[in-house]
C-alpha cells in the first residue's frame, strides 16, 4: 500500500453515511464530545465529596430508659421486655438486644439489610411512634425512652480544652468554653452533629443539717419532696376575653440558689416560716463523683467532637473548622489550652494521596508497556482512552453521588488493566484493515462493525461479574459496592470510547502523519511498531504449535496455577475485611461492675504508665464512663454511664509501629490486669460489629441461660486464638441488701419506705 493511499482524505464516497465512522467524518463532533468529557471530569473532580471511607446507612440505634431504684430483674420485666415486645411488631427491625441492670435498661436495635437510605428515616419514625404508644404502659417514675440513632460516621475533628495551671482544673469554666465552641462548629456549613465528652455536670446541691431538721420536726425526705413540688411550670388554663386569648402558666422552676433557699417548708406556731435556707446549705457545684472523665495525655479535659455531613469535601470543611478553632484559641483565658487531638483529614488526605499515587503509577506502567510493545503511535491512540475514561468515571460518580474514598478509588485502580483492552483490540483491528488495503474511513467502519458485538459481550460479562458486589444488601454492600460501581463505570466508558473516539484518533493521526512504506516492514524502528525479538517470536510460535496440535496440553497447562492456588488457599489468613494500616489503635478497659469511676481512673493511670514504656507510642486519649469520640467510623461502643468502663485511642509513630506494638501490649495488659478485660486492638474495616464471634442462646429460665453462657465461655476460652469472652447475662452488679425489722421500724414511727432515707 502506498503512502499516498494511506493519507488520502476521507470523502463521501469512501465514508458514506456509515455511523461506525461518525466521529472520524465529523471532527467537530469528536472535539465536542471529548471536550465535554474532559470538562465534566474536571468539574466532578473539583466538586466530588472526599472522605476516608464509604458512608453507610444508619441502621443501628440504642434505646436508653431509666427506672431509679428498680432491681435488674424488675427493669427487665417491667421496662426492657415491654419495649422489646412493642418494637418487634415493626418488621424492618432485624435484631434487638437488651441489657438490664439496676435502674437502667439499654436496647441495641439493628434494622434489616434491605432497609435502604431512602427508607431508613421512615422506619426510625415508626420506631419513635411505637415508643410513644408503649410509654404510658411503663411503670411510674420511668424516664422517657431515649432513642439515639447511631450512624457509622467517624468524628471529623476533635478538640480538647486542657487545664495547664497548677490548681485543680476548673471544669465548669472549661465546659462553658467547650459548649461555646460546640455551637460555633455546629453552625459551620456542612456540619452534621457535635458532641461533648468529659464535660462537667453542674448541680444545685442542698446539704441539710440534721440537727436543724430535728429542731423543727422535719426529715430529709420531707425537704426533698417539698423542693420537688416547688419545681413546676404547668399550664393552668387560658384567660379569654373579647380581645385576647392568653395561656396561663404557673411559674416556679428552680433556677438559682436564692430560689431554692427561699422555698418554705413549714410555718411554726409563732408564725415564723421555716425555709430551706434555714435548715440547709444550698450551693452550685459540679457533680461529684463525675459521670464521665476525659483525659488528654493524662490531663483532665473537655473534648468537643464534630462530624461533617457525608458527601462533602473533608479538606475544605476541616480548613474552616481549624480556622474557627484557631480564632477561638486566641480568646481563651490564661492556663486554658485548646488542642486538636484528632483530625480525620490527615488520614483521608494520606489515604487518597496513596491511592492517587498508585493510580499514577499504574498509568505510567500501562503507558510504558504500550509504547514498548505497540509503538509510540499506537500507544498514544490507546493511551488517550485512559484520561478520558477516568474523566467519565469521575462524572459518573458525581451523577451517582458517590464521593472519592478508598473504595471508589480502589475500584478505578482495579479497572486500569481492563479499560485499555477494548482500545487495544480496536486499534489492532483497524491496523489489520489498513494492511488489507482499506481506506481510513472504511477501515474504521469495518473494525467497529466487526468488533462491536464481541466487545459488547465481553464488557457485559465483566459488568455482570461485578454487579453482585454492587447489589449486595446491607453494610457490606454499601462499603464495598463502590468498588464494583467504579469498575462498571470504567469498562462501560472504555467500550464507548473504543467504539467512537479511539478509532477516530487512529484515523486522525494517520491522516496527519502518514506512515512511510518501509515502516510496514519487519525492520521498522521499535518506536513505530513496538519491540520485537525474532527468537522470542519463534519461541512463541512453537508454543502455539505445541498447544494447538494437542489441545489437552493447553488445558493441562492452564490448570496448573488454579490447582496450586487451591492447594495453598488454606495457608492464607481468612478475613473478609483486613485491619486498617493506621498509626492508631484502640483500647477498651472493662473493670468489675461495682468499680467506681475514681478507681477506674486509677487503673487507667496504671495502664498509661505501661503505654509510656513503649517508644513507638506517641499519645493517648482516654474516656472514662463513656465510649468517647468515634475516631473510626465503625467503632460503635455504647457504654455511656458505666463507671467501670474506659475507652481510648492511641497514636503511634507509624502503621508499622502499631503492628509491632499490639501483640506484646495485649499480652502484657492481660497479665497486669487479671481482674479486668482489656482489649488493645487495631481498627477494622467493614460494617460495625461487637465481636468476631457472637453466639445467641434463647430461653425463659435466666438461671439456665446464665449457666449455659458460662459453659460456652469456658469452651471458647480454651480455644486457641481467643483473647477474651463475655456473656450478656452475668451474675450482675454486687449490691448490699438491708432487711429492716418492720416491727421495730413501726415503733420508731417509720414505715418501711422511710428506712432508706
Amino acid at each position: 500500500m502506498s503512502a499516498d493511499s494511506r493519507s488520502a482524505l476521507p470523502t463521501r464516497a469512501d465514508a458514506g453515511v456509515d455511523p461506525a465512522n461518525l466521529f472520524y467524518r465529523n471532527g467537530r463532533l469528536w472535539g465536542l464530545v471529548v471536550g465535554f468529557i474532559l470538562v465534566a471530569g474536571l468539574a466532578a473532580l473539583q466538586t466530588l465529596g472526599r472522605q476516608e471511607d464509604p458512608t453507610m446507612t444508619e441502621r443501628f440505634a440504642s434505646l436508653d430508659t431509666f427506672l431509679p431504684g428498680a432491681t435488674a430483674e424488675r427493669v427487665e420485666s417491667l421496662v426492657s421486655e415491654r419495649l422489646e415486645t412493642a418494637l418487634r411488631e415493626i418488621p424492618e427491625i432485624k435484631t434487638i438486644g437488651s441489657r438490664s441492670r439496676a435502674g437502667y435498661s439499654n436496647l441495641d436495635i439493628e434494622l434489616e439489610d434491605s432497609v435502604g437510605p431512602e427508607a431508613v428515616d421512615v422506619v426510625w419514625s415508626e420506631v419513635r411512634d411505637k415508643l410513644g404508644e408503649v410509654e404510658p404502659l411503663l411503670p411510674p417514675g420511668t424516664s422517657k425512652p431515649d432513642l439515639v440513632v447511631r450512624g457509622p460516621l467517624a468524628v471529623t475533628l476533635a478538640a480538647a480544652f486542657v487545664w495547664e495551671g497548677e490548681s485543680e482544673a476548673p471544669l465548669s469554666l472549661m465546659t462553658r468554653l467547650a459548649e461555646d465552641l460546640e455551637v460555633r462548629l455546629a453552625n459551620l456549613p456542612g456540619t452534621k452533629e457535635t458532641d461533648l465528652h468529659g464535660e462537667a455536670v453542674e448541680e444545685l446541691r442542698v446539704e441539710v443539717d440534721p440537727r436543724s431538721l430535728a429542731a423543727v420536726g422535719l426529715g430529709a425526705t420531707e425537704v426533698a419532696q417539698r423542693i420537688r413540688r416547688s419545681d413546676t411550670k404547668l399550664a393552668a388554663g387560658r384567660l379569654r376575653n373579647d380581645s385576647e386569648n392568653l395561656l396561663v402558666e404557673v411559674g416556679g422552676e428552680l433556677d438559682s440558689i436564692e430560689r431554692i433557699a427561699g422555698i418554705p417548708l413549714r410555718q411554726q406556731a409563732d408564725g415564723r416560716v421555716v425555709r430551706v435556707g434555714d435548715v440547709a446549705t444550698v450551693s452550685k457545684t459540679v457533680l461529684d463523683p463525675p459521670e464521665t472523665i476525659a483525659l488528654a495525655q493524662g490531663r483532665r479535659s473537655v473534648v468537643v467532637g464534630t462530624i461533617m455531613e457525608p458527601g462533602g469535601r473533608i479538606d475544605l470543611w476541616v480548613d474552616r473548622g481549624l480556622e474557627e478553632i484557631e480564632t477561638y484559641r486566641s480568646q481563651l483565658p490564661r492556663n486554658v489550652a485548646l488542642e486538636v487531638i484528632f483530625d480525620q483529614d490527615v488520614y483521608t488526605g494520606a489515604r487518597l494521596a496513596d491511592l492517587t499515587g498508585n493510580l499514577v503509577t499504574a498509568l505510567a506502567i500501562v503507558m510504558t508497556v504500550l509504547v514498548l510493545f505497540m509503538g509510540l503511535r499506537s500507544a498514544i491512540t490507546v493511551g488517550i482512552a485512559l484520561p478520558l475514561t477516568i474523566a467519565m468515571v469521575l462524572a459518573g460518580l458525581k451523577f451517582l453521588d458517590i464521593p472519592l474514598h478508598q473504595m471508589s478509588v480502589t475500584g478505578l485502580i482495579t479497572s486500569l488493566g481492563l479499560l485499555i483492552d477494548n482500545a487495544i483490540v480496536i486499534v489492532e483491528e483497524y491496523k489489520l484493515m489498513r494492511r488489507r488495503g482499506r481506506e481510513i474511513a472504511a477501515a474504521i467502519s469495518e473494525a467497529v462493525r466487526h468488533l462491536f458485538v464481541p466487545l459488547a459481550a465481553s464488557t457485559a460479562t465483566t459488568v455482570f461479574a461485578f454487579m453482585p458486589i454492587a447489589l449486595t444488601p446491607g453494610g457490606t454492600g454499601e462499603f464495598t459496592g463502590s468498588i464494583a460501581i467504579s469498575v462498571v463505570l470504567s469498562i462501560t466508558s472504555s467500550f464507548f470510547l473504543a467504539m467512537t473516539v479511539v478509532p477516530a484518533v487512529s484515523g486522525f493521526i494517520e491522516r496527519r502523519f502518514p506512515l512511510a512504506a518501509q515502516d510496514d516492514e519487519a525492520g521498522a524502528p521499535w518506536w513505530v511498531s513496538g519491540y520485537s525479538n525474532a527468537r522470542l517470536v519463534a519461541a512463541y510460535r512453537r508454543s502455539l504449535d505445541f498447544v494447538l496440535t494437542r489441545p489437552w496440553r493447553g488445558v493441562a497447562i492452564g490448570l496448573v496455577l488454579p490447582v496450586l492456588g487451591i492447594a495453598f488457599a488454606g495457608t492464607l489468613t481468612q478475613q473478609f475485611f483486613p485491619p486498617v494500616d493506621r498509626n492508631q489503635f484502640q483500647i477498651q478497659l472493662t473493670l468489675p461492675a461495682q468499680t467506681s469511676i475514681a478507681e477506674t481512673r486509677r487503673e487507667v493511670e496504671r495502664l498509661r504508665a505501661i503505654l509510656g514504656e513503649y517508644e513507638e507510642i506517641e499519645s493517648d486519649h482516654f474516656f472514662l464512663g463513656e465510649g468517647g469520640p468515634r475516631v473510626y467510623y465503625n467503632v460503635m461502643v455504647n457504654n455511656d454511664g458505666i463507671a467501670s468502663f474506659a475507652a481510648a485511642f492511641v497514636s503511634t509513630a507509624s502503621p508499622q509501629a502499631t503492628a509491632r506494638v499490639l501483640p506484646d501490649l495485649q499480652a502484657r495488659l492481660m497479665r497486669e490486669f487479671p481482674a479486668a478485660r482489656v482489649m488493645a486492638s487495631p481498627f477494622e474495616q467493614g460494617p460495625p460489629f461487637n465481636a468476631p464471634i457472637e453466639l445467641r442462646v434463647s430461653g425463659d429460665d435466666l438461671q439456665t441461660l446464665r449457666r449455659l453462657g458460662e459453659e460456652i465461655r469456658l469452651v471458647l476460652a480454651g480455644t486457641e486464638g481467643v483473647t477474651y469472652t463475655s456473656a450478656a447475662l452475668s451474675s450482675g452488679e454486687p449490691k448490699i441488701v438491708v432487711y429492716p425489722d418492720e416491727n421495730a421500724s413501726m415503733r420508731a414511727g417509720l414505715a418501711m419506705a422511710d428506712v432508706p432515707t
